[in-house]
């Protein structure tokens, strides 16, 4: 394929698939539990979905996940551990042990993966083992890497060859980047370009750069934060940038859903006019409670996707999918 023919405009969607384990730092099972127990039906709905619209997606899942029960998770944890100066930050050993106590549902999707690996349309890639978070104080590359082993071994354990990364809570440490290619990571999702989206550690997360990124979701300020083919490449690895989160229903902001979507459209049809990538992801836990509300605002958006199709030639496409055109197009 020559490199000066237009590019299509990708539709893509990852997937931050983590139960109560991307969250266990934040809420209580009593705070937040039901949202992580909505994912029990969330993905078998969303995938029926997915097909319905022929969507692809990545499912950035981590990778404790993987697991059927306690035992066999065991098997998998790594010998070195985040040592973050927050102890809370680490689920190593309390809220694993807590598990033999607890509803197997907010720890173990064995089964759930195994629901999306039948489905070709889908990637699955890896969330750290421990929904691991490379910004915060204390830990090392070396702790990361060994969680990123483990991640990388739980997978292959079942079945699954892992190709895409995606930091949890975007807090991409360039230094640890360096460890991808040895373990077999090409992909990463890389932030959005605005310096309200830039990654930083949790209590680098002032109100200002909050309140700028809130209204972003609603209104342009400045830019569809779309990303062209040709910049997919950097060094060795492969950077799929975010193009928006997928806020979820919320009584108190309700009012705004429409300039929600509104805003979300307008940037879809900049990627097809454009040949452009834009890049939706979210948490299945986000719709996990109000699910009615929340699956119809995600199939307006994939409604839209389809005229985007049919009108522009758009196309979906997972993280390893968009790779496999860049390579088509730049690398042969």
């Amino acid at each position: 394929m020559s490199s000066q023919t237009k590019n299509k405009g990708l539709f893509v969607i990852s997937l931050d698939f983590e139960l109560f384990w991307g969250i266990r730092d934040k809420y209580s099972f009593s705070e937040y539990g039901a949202n992580v127990l909505g994912v029990w039906e969330v993905i078998p709905r969303m995938l029926k979905l997915f097909e319905k619209y022929d969507v692809h997606a990545t499912f950035a899942t981590v990778g404790a996940m993987f697991s059927e029960n306690y035992e066999d998770l065991k098997q998998f944890i790594p010998k070195l551990k985040p040592n973050y100066s927050d102890a809370n930050l680490s689920p190593y050993p309390n809220y694993i042990d807590e598990s033999k106590n607890n509803d197997p549902r907010y720890y173990f999707g064995k089964k759930l993966v195994e629901l999306i690996k039948q489905d070709f349309r889908h990637e699955i890639g890896t969330h750290t083992f421990s929904h691991y978070y490379g910004l915060e104080p204390g830990q090392t590359q070396e702790e990361f890497e060994a969680d990123l082993i483990s991640a990388v071994q739980i997978a292959e354990a079942n079945d699954l060859k892992i190709q895409s990364f995606v930091f949890p809570r975007h807090q991409i440490n360039p230094d640890y980047l360096e460890v991808f290619p040895k373990n077999g990571i090409e992909i990463y999702r890389e932030t959005e370009t605005a310096w309200f989206h830039s990654a930083a550690k949790g209590s680098d997360e002032g109100v200002f750069k909050r309140a700028i990124r809130y209204l972003d979701y609603f209104l342009c300020l400045g830019s569809q934060h779309c990303q062209d083919l040709a910049e997919v490449k950097k060094g060795d690895l492969y950077r799929i940038r975010a193009s928006r989160w997928l806020r979820p229903y919320k009584e108190s902001e309700s009012k705004f859903d429409f300039l929600k979507i509104r805003r979300i459209k307008k940037q879809m049809n900049y990627a097809a006019k454009n040949g452009k990538i834009f890049h939706l992801w979210f948490h299945p836990h986000d719709i996990g409670i109000h699910q009615e509300i929340n699956f119809f605002m995600l199939e307006e958006i994939l409604q839209h996707y389809q005229k985007l199709h049919k009108k522009y030639q758009m196309q979906a496409a997972n993280m390893a999918e968009v790779v496999e055109l860049y390579r088509e197009k730049y690398e042969r």
